[in-house]
């Protein structure tokens, strides 16, 4: 019995000191990898501003530039205009281009109608004969005629509505080169009395002209 109480008391003592904390071992935070002190990243404030947009480009960058102009009315008539601010000059210029591609649809329509009923006249077959006035009441002479001179009307529509669409692209460059020029109060233009010395050193009486150029 003593014997077991000797053995018990041996393990308990043996148990308590494995569960002490070992003195040599390293503690945890010591095998940590050390902290780089990297410094902050500030948003780049440059990148991140927002560009103005496509609109206020065009009207503030070497505003007007003929450039520009020429290329907005190419691409649809009267916008050559509107960038100039010449906002009155557009029911003119859809006015004119209105007009001209209206005679252009009429036109055309004609010519196909009169190039048709040409057709069904000379092809032999009296079941495709014209029966819509007034081309039942013509020949193939005097349709033919009439085919070929509204194919020149079309020609001739066509024609126009090019010379207006340039034009406007034209009439948009020249004003907003135009545009660029001094037109301010310091132009002036002056006559002014002035005197002046003869050969003879005796004063004489003229006239002097200034123009000025911007300012003085």
């Amino acid at each position: 019995m003593r014997i077991l109480i000797v053995l018990l008391s041996f393990f308990s003592a043996s148990l308590g000191r494995a569960q002490q904390p070992d003195s040599l071992s390293v503690p945890v935070d010591t095998l940590a990898s050390p902290v780089v002190d990297t410094p902050a990243v500030e948003p780049d404030t440059a990148a991140g501003a927002r560009k103005p947009g496509f609109i206020r480009r065009i009207f503030t960058k070497d505003y007007p530039n003929p450039k520009t102009a020429v290329l907005l009315s190419l691409a649809l008539p009267g916008a050559g205009q509107a960038y100039n601010k010449r906002w009155w000059k557009l029911p003119i210029v859809y006015g004119v281009l209105g007009g001209i591609t209206y005679f252009e649809i009429d036109n055309i329509r004609e010519y196909k109608r009169l190039r048709d009923n040409y057709k069904w006249v000379v092809d032999g077959d009296p079941n495709t004969n014209p029966t819509e006035a007034p081309y039942n009441q013509l020949d193939a002479t005097s349709l033919k005629q009439y085919r070929d001179q509204w194919r020149r009307y079309v020609e001739q529509t066509s024609l126009f509505l090019g010379l207006a669409y340039i034009l406007t692209a034209t009439e948009a460059f020249v004003d907003a080169h135009l545009g660029r020029f001094d037109v301010s109060d310091d132009l002036s233009f002056r006559v002014q009395p002035r005197f002046q010395a003869s050969p003879a050193g005796q004063p004489v009486l003229g006239i002097g002209l200034t123009l000025q150029f911007g300012k003085p």
